[in-house]
């Protein structure tokens, strides 16, 4: 009984310390368009254009229950605050349907960082419409450094188009991510924290 007790302590340690290690560092409010509020399932984010063609729905979910419908064209962001200079990295999901729009059209994923006088100092833009229809795909900007002046991080997602005003639809949209790059400071707590386990596994060992 002694020695279950002391792996179901060794258990509950190794959890405290891959926590920290595996739990995302999202910026984002709402990244997965889980939360409802004042604007429903959009709660966090801010209509660009056509904002009424976007909204939360449920048929479509890259993961958990909800997601972001765009029905038609238009587009939505949302501004957090970051640390000019520092690294960063958006990820997000994207499906669009087969077919063929009557008109030149797009759908994308950005990253755009300002300064404070809200002028544009870096932009990385994923246009998703070339990839596999019928699936969500990932945008994936990779570890980028803001430059030194950015104090925002604007991420945004669009399906545009232009006269005759018709693009492949509905486009959806789901699990977005906006990390900084993990402190190395956080790399050497984690590897201590996982020497400290090892040793103590070889504790309990040698005293079962």
């Amino acid at each position: 009984m002694k020695k279950i007790m002391k792996w179901i302590m060794l258990f509950g340690l190794a959890v405290l310390l891959l926590i920290p290690g595996i739990a995302s560092a999202n910026l984002l409010v709402n990244p997965g368009f889980e939360l409802t509020g004042e604007q429903g399932h959009m709660t966090g984010w801010t209509g660009v254009w056509n904002e009424p063609n976007i909204y939360g729905a449920q048929n479509n979910p890259f993961s958990g229950l909800w997601h972001a419908r765009n029905a038609w064209d238009g587009g939505r962001y949302q501004d957090v605050a970051i640390t000019g200079g520092e690294t960063y990295r958006l990820i997000g999901w994207a499906y669009i349907p087969s077919g063929f729009g009557e008109s030149p059209w797009g759908t994308c994923i950005s990253l755009r960082f300002l300064n404070s006088g809200g002028g544009t100092v870096g932009y990385y833009q994923i246009d998703m419409q070339g990839l596999e229809r019928d699936q969500y795909n990932m945008a994936d900007t990779g570890w980028v450094t803001s430059p030194i002046t950015a104090v925002t991080a604007q991420v945004r997602f669009d399906t545009w188009s232009s006269d005759p005003w018709y693009p492949v639809h509905p486009t959806d949209f789901d699990s977005f991510d906006l990390s900084p790059i993990p402190e190395p400071m956080s790399f050497l707590l984690f590897g201590t924290g996982l020497i400290g386990l090892a040793c103590l596994a070889k504790r309990v060992g040698k005293h079962a």
